[in-house]
């Protein structure tokens, strides 16, 4: 049994290693350092990505040298993949709008984790959208307030009633924060009043409903209130959230993005942050432990941040270390929650068309797919990202697509053209357009980090327009929806949010007639 950390016997030491997360080990002397430091009790928190380790192996290895209820974290926006119980997407949740599969997703999530060694969840994921979105589209559950609460509140419920730690994220993104800052920073135009009257709105009720105990804070800035510092380091940003009445732990975004980094620095940035009324620092993943452990020690000798403030922010990671240590309601996942997730993964389909069009192609036409890969490219490229997870066509899944293409439509053609289409696949597909009654192209909008945004390129949109409006009877499309509303007229176009090769099948199956999708998408695309 884990024994929880009692400030009044914690050393200066020991209190600055409670306000850091670990992100991850450097090497062999980094990873020494950090199992003495958990030892000592002096990290609060460490992050286990389930897709960039052993996490099992690791968890078992914190678990051998902290005593004490340490935070163990991952990312589960879309569930635990691992254990195969995983969602497309937030947003695809959010299309059924159905709060007891939300809730249901909530539970499951957090029984995978438990029983997988975590005890604390990144998400749900609260960031609000506008109709010219092209990053956090997948991530977010949409533009309606009052949706997005319910969906949000259920989701917490699920995970809070079976004994995680649940990070509401991130603190504030509004509608017109529409830039990556894993890359850049972004600004919005709202004022406190604004903010309080949207983007604050999901919190309160989740605040009123289930009760919050973590949120996790962005880098983006607004002017109109802190015209200095982004929300990360911002006292009257985050005075915001302490001044409707929450009193749990702040946790800050990673001090990995460059919308943060370039500006301000990591030494200068955790001191800030901690100053601003933040309670657990995410560190740059790049940087060994030790040398951000040392950072936020200097800083606190040096004056950056009070007694008070230290210790304020010590005792709430103490008390969220000690709700990890709560129990959930089941070992096992249940027939219905699998069920729940099967039902997401169908519902969640969205079908955009003329009125005058079937659901499905011409039954005895000439078909001809047209698979539009990505640009991926990671020869000679080492490093670590944020998320990298893909979810469009690409040289690994390319040949299982074609197999289930085939198998839905046999007498079919199929050809393949990158995002950026060369000249020979340009010439190709509109050779093979020629001969083709209908053509059906599949393409996926990567919105993750680092892809700075999701549009189509000129070239993709000029070849859909060369092979001609006439023949274009379909597009299917995964992953972030807003770039087709620079694309030509389609008959129809089917969309799943999620990403993979699941996605397109299921979306093969509502063209082939096998099912009507039920999904509607929770904003508008103003299409030609």
């Amino acid at each position: 049994m884990k024994k929880s950390l009692n400030i009044n016997e914690l050393t200066l030491e020991q209190k600055i290693g409670q306000l850091l997360m670990v992100r991850g080990f450097i090497d062999d002397n980094d990873r020494k350092f950090i199992y003495e430091m958990m030892e000592k009790r002096a990290v609060g928190a460490i992050q286990v990505p389930w897709n960039l380790c052993d996490y099992a192996k690791e968890i078992e290895e914190i678990n051998k040298h902290a005593d004490y209820p340490i935070i163990i974290y991952s990312d589960m926006e879309r569930g635990f993949p691992p254990d195969g119980n995983t969602i497309p997407c937030a947003m695809s949740l959010s299309i059924t709008g159905n709060e007891e599969i939300a809730y249901q997703f909530g539970a499951t999530t957090a029984i995978d984790a438990k029983r997988n060694g975590y005890n604390t969840v990144g998400g749900p994921v609260v960031d609000l959208l506008d109709g010219f979105n092209l990053f956090n589209v997948p991530r977010s559950f949409g533009s309606d307030l009052e949706h997005v609460s319910k969906m949000t509140s259920a989701v917490l419920r699920g995970e809070k009633d079976n004994g995680v730690l649940a990070i509401m994220k991130h603190w504030p993104i509004a509608p017109d924060v529409r830039r990556d800052d894993h890359v850049f920073d972004d600004k919005s135009k709202l004022t406190e009043e604004e903010v309080i009257n949207s983007v604050l709105v999901p919190y309160l009720y989740a605040m009123e409903h289930e009760g919050v105990d973590a949120i996790m804070t962005a880098h983006a800035y607004y002017p109109q209130i802190d015209d200095t510092y982004p929300a990360t380091l911002s006292e009257k940003l985050i005075g915001i959230l302490r001044g409707h009445g929450y009193n749990g732990l702040l946790m800050t975004d990673s001090f990995a993005m460059m919308g943060i980094l370039q500006n301000f620095g990591e030494a200068n940035g955790y001191a800030l942050a901690i100053k601003a009324g933040h309670d657990l620092i995410l560190p740059n993943y790049r940087t060994p432990f030790k040398t951000a452990y040392e950072y936020l020690l200097d800083s606190y000798k040096k004056g950056a941040f009070s007694e008070e403030r230290l210790n304020e922010a010590v005792q709430r990671v103490i008390t969220a270390q000690n709700i990890t240590m709560g129990k959930a309601t089941a070992n096992e996942i249940s027939d219905y929650q699998k069920k729940c997730f099967e039902t997401i993964e169908k519902d969640s389909i969205c079908l955009i068309k003329d009125d005058d069009a079937s659901v499905t192609p011409k039954q005895n036409s000439k078909k001809l797919f047209v698979l539009i890969k990505e640009n991926y490219y990671r020869e000679g490229v080492d490093i670590t990202f944020e998320i990298s997870e893909t979810g469009g066509i690409t040289d690994k899944n390319i040949d299982t697509i074609k197999e289930k293409i085939i198998a839905k439509f046999p007498e079919c053609d199929i050809t393949v053209a990158n995002q950026y289409p060369c000249a020979p696949q340009v010439e190709t597909v509109c050779q093979k357009a020629i001969d083709a009654d209908e053509i059906i192209f599949i393409t996926y909008s990567t919105s993750g980090c680092y892809t700075l945004g999701g549009e189509f390129t000129p070239q993709l949109i000029h070849l859909m327009e060369a092979v001609g409006e006439d023949k274009l009877s379909c597009i299917i499309h995964i992953g972030n929806p807003y770039p087709l509303e620079a694309t030509p007229h389609f008959a129809r176009r089917l969309i799943s949010v999620g990403g993979g090769v699941k996605s397109i099948e299921k979306c093969l199956s509502v063209l082939n007639g096998e099912y009507e999708p039920k999904g509607k998408l929770p904003f508008e695309l103003i299409l030609k």
